[in-house]
């Protein structure tokens, strides 16, 4: 065994290390029953690649060569792209697309579990990926190992890595080895039973049951752990059951019949009401967030919104237009890296910090971005926005600021005047006439939100767009 120490410094060697003479390795990027696979740099052009690294003791040449031509046969943006195959005298080298995000996984472990509206919203995509293979002509591919951590999210877009296990469909019948994941392979992957795409629809429940839930099929789950208030959650989860029956016949027979079932659960869901009628759909809308002084919680209320639009389904990125340096003080708290757009996920919620206006970075992709001015009401006021909420401090000794806020910001075409951190033992309305504006009541975790805060964010959105086809209406629980 190993020590700590070893490992890192054969990881540091392996770092030094440049293959065939262009790819030079950066890092691990996982280890699996087959092998490793590293982050590399093509030095001629300058692009990142992942190469999956197997010893030709463990799997021979042709099962290692099934895996290129498999993805070589799937073509989308969300499923790797083959680039190469190699070989040395240990090795077997698989050189594919590099695909940025975070994995299910870690997005579920850091929060506890994901909200119904995200779990089937995300399970819409997984159910996407997977119809394409089962469609992939002249012969459909079965995954045969879906689960959260072959799966990334990122801008808000699953994508699938790790086609090891994936098999031809006419090859199921008479494969010597079968593997799977605990908890998220079906029962036939066990028993001998022949394997069909009814198999990858027990793994999808299995991973929409991981999401909604925060476990996995079979574990022991408390009462108090999990609660499934609402009718959308409920319904959601008789779709998981479905999905999870031991008889493949009880099961969804197709996946796309699957993606057709939450696509209309979604439909009838009070956030699937929300639709992008304000601008076109490649553009975004733009929420401009300031505050009337420091101290009135602008950072906590600007990120409440997003992940509150996180919780409902809905693309929403934080950015962060002010000098605080909040962002960069959660990354490091969290040890949380950013993207190639410079984005950095915290608690499942997208947040860009302010890199200052020399760095430039490639659009993000999300369509509703949260912007934080801070107390800069000039830029507040100048920003070409879709809305424009105004935090105002709701104490005695901020009322004559926030009045001035108001009074500043009154030219301001759809705005929304908030009152935060006030105090409940005063007669708001008696003692201050400058009341035109919503009053939000203390939650001390933005990123978790309470009812009573959420009430106040819909309030808010339904107000800027309700009244253009774009009500929410109730919130998930998150």
């Amino acid at each position: 065994m190993q020590s700590q120490r070893q490992v890192r410094e054969r990881r540091c060697r392996e770092a030094d290390t440049i293959l065939f003479g262009k790819y030079q390795l950066c890092r691990v990027l996982g280890c699996g029953r087959s092998g490793t696979v590293f982050l590399a740099r093509h030095m001629e052009l300058d692009e990142y690649r992942a190469i999956k690294r197997v010893p030709k003791t463990f799997v021979n040449y042709e099962l290692f060569r099934r895996e290129a031509l498999i993805l070589k046969g799937i073509r989308d943006q969300a499923i790797p792209i083959v680039y190469d195959l190699a070989e040395d005298d240990q090795y077997s080298y698989l050189i594919e697309e590099y695909l940025e995000g975070d994995s299910l996984y870690a997005l579920v472990t850091e929060s506890g579990h994901c909200s119904s509206a995200m779990t089937i919203q995300y399970g819409i995509q997984i159910c996407h990926l997977v119809h394409i293979m089962h469609s992939t002509m002249p012969t459909p591919v079965l995954y045969l190992d879906l689960q959260p951590k072959n799966l990334l999210l990122y801008e808000n877009t699953i994508k699938l890595i790790d086609f090891d296990h994936a098999v031809y469909a006419d090859e199921a019948a008479h494969m010597a080895e079968r593997y799977g994941t605990i908890g998220c392979a079906a029962p036939e992957q066990y028993s001998g039973d022949v394997l069909d795409g009814r198999t990858d629809i027990y793994a999808i429940g299995a991973v929409l049951h991981y999401m909604l839930t925060g476990h996995f099929p079979g574990e022991d789950i408390r009462s108090d752990q999990v609660k499934l208030s609402g009718i959308t959650e409920r319904r959601l989860m008789c779709i998981i059951r479905k999905c999870l029956q031991k008889e493949k016949n009880r099961r969804f027979q197709n996946v796309k019949e699957l993606e057709e079932r939450l696509q209309k659960l979604w439909n009838q869901s009070e956030c699937g009401a929300f639709r992008y009628g304000v601008k076109r759909m490649e553009e975004s809308l733009v929420i401009a967030v300031a505050g009337s002084r420091r101290g009135v919680g602008t950072t906590h209320i600007a990120m409440g919104l997003t992940a509150y639009l996180q919780r409902c389904g809905l693309p929403a990125v934080y950015e962060e237009h002010n000098e605080s340096g909040a962002v960069r003080q959660l990354m490091e708290c969290r040890k949380a890296a950013a993207d190639s757009c410079g984005i950095v996920r915290i608690w499942k919620t997208p947040m860009l910090p302010c890199y200052g206006k020399a760095v430039e970075w490639k659009p993000s992709g999300y369509r509703i971005r949260i912007l934080d001015c801070g107390t800069d009401l000039v830029s507040f006021k100048n920003e070409n926005a879709d809305g424009y909420l105004l935090l105002c401090g709701g104490k005695p000794w901020e009322w004559e600021n926030s009045g001035e806020a108001v009074n500043d910001c009154d030219c301001v075409q759809g705005l929304t005047v908030l009152y935060n951190l006030f105090c409940d033992r005063l007669s708001f309305r008696r003692k201050f006439p400058a009341t035109g504006g919503l009053r939000m009541p203390y939650f001390s975790d933005p990123f978790l939100g309470s009812y009573r805060s959420d009430h106040v964010y819909r309030t808010i959105w339904n107000r800027w767009f309700g009244q253009r086809g774009e009500t929410i209406r109730n919130v998930f629980s998150g």
